[in-house]
């Protein structure tokens, strides 16, 4: 069944909202339930959309060549043209916004950005701003806030603002979080942190980072991890590693995955 949610976020991921539309999202924003369903399609418009296959925009085209029987294999030209079907602007909305279909192609064009990926692993672009793009998932974060009465609109808006990447305008939720709120304060060090990055104040998101590894909190150690990752976006292959090799020996937080970035920078 189609929602009138579904229709708005469909209309929004298509740049197509009216007046009236951006009034009634802002609106919805306010309700945490269509702030979930906001970052879940989110996550899957930049796995399915040409504009956010972010492995595949900087695949070596050696990869491209390597897999290009693959990709012309008939179940996966069906499918390309099924993808091509679904995102035709003219279609009805009814039918490119079935779930029960969307979803299982959003899954195998996911599949296909993965055997991209793999590839890529195995030394062609090991780079640390790329190590950096693959690794860094901020939709996970939005995931583990705990969401109560009191705070829930603008816990709800910085999420929302996060993860549409318009962190100048998060930041001043995300700092008033910080200071008054009793719950989540881990998760919020992290979302500033990782905003900070991202706007390219290295040595504030760094910062805050070690804040949050010198705290008492529980999850203290995740800064270690995003500490890492700060280092691989700024290309200090050398501290990066510091810090993964911390990770690894000590099995701290994704420990494993620190292991596969260290593979991958030799």
């Amino acid at each position: 069944m189609i929602t009138p949610d579904d229709i708005l976020l469909e209309k929004y991921f298509k740049n197509s909202l009216t007046e009236e539309d951006h009034l009634q999202f802002k609106i919805r924003k306010q309700d945490s339930k269509f702030v979930e369903k906001l970052i879940l399609e989110k996550q899957l418009h930049d796995t399915f959309n040409d504009a956010g296959w972010s492995f595949a925009n900087n695949v070596d085209k050696s990869v491209i060549k390597e897999y290009q029987d693959l990709f012309n294999d008939d179940d996966i030209v069906k499918l390309k043209a099924t993808l091509k079907n679904i995102d035709h602007a003219g279609e009805p909305l009814k039918s490119r916004y079935d779930f029960r279909w969307k979803h299982l192609i959003y899954a195998a064009a996911a599949s296909v950005v993965i055997i991209i990926s793999v590839s890529q692993f195995n030394g062609i672009n090991s780079s640390p701003e790329h190590v950096y793009a693959t690794y860094l998932d901020k939709n996970q974060l939005t995931y583990s806030i705990v969401r109560d009465g009191e705070n829930q609109g603008s816990l709800d808006e910085a999420t929302a603002l996060f993860i549409d990447e318009k962190y100048s305008e998060a930041m001043p939720i995300i700092e008033n979080s910080i200071n008054t709120s009793q719950q989540n304060l881990p998760t919020f060090y992290l979302l500033k942190g990782i905003s900070l990055m991202e706007m390219g104040s290295y040595d504030e998101a760094l910062t805050t980072y070690n804040q949050l590894i010198s705290s008492n909190f529980l999850d203290a150690e995740k800064g270690y991890w995003y500490k890492g990752l700060l280092y691989l976006k700024k290309g200090d292959e050398a501290n990066a590693l510091i810090i993964f090799n911390k990770i690894e020996k000590e099995n701290l937080y994704n420990a494993s995955k620190a292991t596969e970035i260290i593979e991958l920078l030799k």
